[in-house]
């Protein structure tokens, strides 16, 4: 599973990053890559600038503007296969 933060380096985007963090050690899952896209040519391809953070799983946007809590996280990552 390839997980995407798009965003700038705000607080809403680091903390989207910790809370991602937590759900993936609470999860189990071991077969996930998180990667952070701070490009704003690459972030604009998906979302407007000022819609960020922005959350992309497996290429699919499932969150922007918005920091999504720990349990909401945990739900995504148990609705894709392993």
């Amino acid at each position: 599973m390839k997980i995407q933060i798009l965003g700038t380096g705000c607080h809403n985007c680091l903390e989207l990053e910790r809370r991602l963090a937590e759900a993936v050690a609470t999860s189990g899952r071991t077969d996930v890559e998180v990667e952070r896209v701070d490009d704003e040519k690459l972030i604009r391809h998906h979302i407007p600038l000022d819609a960020i953070p922005g959350l992309l799983i497996d290429g699919r946007l499932v969150s922007q503007r918005d920091v999504p809590t720990i349990e909401t996280l945990l739900g995504w990552l148990k609705a894709v296969p392993a």
